[in-house]
């Protein structure tokens, strides 16, 4: 019965796949025709700083913007160059596929994730949602970093449930898993710089998280040996970006320059909530700054100006959750009637169905707070720095489990799936 229910659950998963792909070329078709409507002023930066990766410049913008940009995703997209794909269009082309890769390669590890803590139904049913999502296909087709962040993550979160099936079926686990749980993550700082403190939270949480098999405690020692393997494989991955900074500015900058300009965005008399770096009024730099003194400038600037009026910070908080969590995107050029029923008749109905998991889960606080952690870190950080749908994306998939566990209890089975 067990190799019937995997062959089936194989059948379904790889049906579930080749509707992924097909759609997500669908969606690159649709983009080569409609280029417009994919064309966003990052997606150019990060064009142009893998062309100065290729030329042998560095990850940089410019000259006077040397670590501006996060390096992985300009990293990925400078192979196109290498191969003498250097034209914008091009690599723009290359990052579309790169990034219809990720997310075949998402729903995989989410649907081993979803196995992992549930069963095999709630594996299929949260692969489905994160393959036919409308929004996170839309991102698939936006030469951004989500899709490779959201990648990255699925590995680090795949790696840390393996660490617990192990541990609940043979009481051990491979340090390996825990080194390949942090590289994952290191990995995704190097793609969102925001994901910087984020491994300390799941560090506490892997902890709990460990030890929340009922059947089988696990010890101290074992629990802090795996930890310090995450916190070290995460810290490692990030060692040439703190050389490379130490090096250019001599101070130790672990990510890239650029959370000054970012807050100045997110706290200030022109700040509304939204993005908005145009809306910006600079103070005056001294005329040798470098970008980490412009940087710090900006930042003391921003903290300044929110001290001196908590009252509208607060209220920019509360505006900026919104928009993070809004079910219908803000952006004036997608808000037409029809994209707005369609995130109605979709997103609407994924937050309900996660909020219906998290109840149906609410006597599995470990899992929840595991599954919970993208979400309330991303909240958190974009009450700070301004607020989009984009920056929830990365919380989605997640979620995506919590509704499928949530669908797997409302629709009835012939034959129910045995957790794994």
């Amino acid at each position: 019965m067990n190799a019937t229910g995997d062959a089936s659950y194989r059948r379904w998963l790889s049906a579930i796949v080749i509707a992924a792909i097909v759609v997500r070329v669908a969606l690159q078709v649709f983009a080569e025709l409609r280029p417009a409507l994919f064309d966003f002023p990052d997606s150019h930066r990060y064009i142009r700083v893998a062309q100065n990766i290729a030329a042998g410049r560095g990850p940089i913008d410019d000259e006077r913007m040397r670590a501006g940009t996060d390096p992985l995703y300009p990293l990925i997209l400078a192979i196109a160059p290498l191969f003498g794909l250097d034209d914008a269009p091009v690599i723009m082309r290359f990052g579309r596929a790169c990034n219809g890769a990720f997310g075949v390669a998402s729903i995989l590890l989410l649907a081993g994730i979803a196995r992992g803590l549930f069963d095999r139904r709630s594996a299929l049913f949260a692969a489905a949602l994160l393959a036919l999502d409308p929004i996170l296909l839309f991102f698939n087709a936006l030469v951004l970093t989500e899709s490779l962040y959201i990648l990255l993550l699925l590995a680090s979160f795949y790696a840390i449930v393996r660490i617990r099936v192990d541990l609940a079926e043979t009481g051990t686990a491979p340090h390996g898993w825990g080194l390949l749980a942090g590289a994952c993550m290191g990995l995704a700082t190097l793609a969102r710089s925001t994901n910087l403190l984020f491994p300390f939270l799941i560090a506490i949480l892997l902890q709990w998280f460990m030890n929340s098999n009922a059947a089988r405690a696990v010890p101290i020692r074992r629990r802090v040996l795996m930890t310090s393997m995450f916190l070290f494989s995460s810290v490692l991955v990030l060692t040439p970006t703190l050389i490379r900074n130490h090096k250019l500015y001599g101070r130790i900058v672990p990510v890239r320059i650029g959370s000054g300009a970012s807050l100045m965005e997110a706290l200030g008399p022109w700040a509304d909530g939204s993005p908005g770096m145009n809306r910006i009024v600079y103070p005056d730099f001294p005329t040798h700054a470098d970008e980490y003194e412009r940087d710090r400038i900006c930042r003391a600037t921003a903290i300044d100006w929110a001290t001196a009026n908590p009252g509208r910070a607060l209220s920019l908080a509360w505006a900026k959750l919104k928009r993070t969590w809004s079910i219908v995107i803000h952006a004036a050029d997608y808000a037409s009637p029809l994209l707005k029923l369609a995130c109605w008749m979709t997103v609407a109905p994924e937050f309900a169905l996660a909020a219906v998991g998290i109840w149906l889960n609410r006597r599995r606080p470990a899992i929840l707070a595991l599954l919970l952690a993208p979400a309330l870190y991303f909240t958190l950080v974009h009450m700070v720095f301004v607020g989009s749908v984009r920056y929830r994306v990365p919380a989605m998939p997640l979620l995506f489990i919590l509704a499928a566990t949530a669908i797997v209890r409302l629709l009835p089975a012939r034959v129910e799936s045995r957790p794994h």
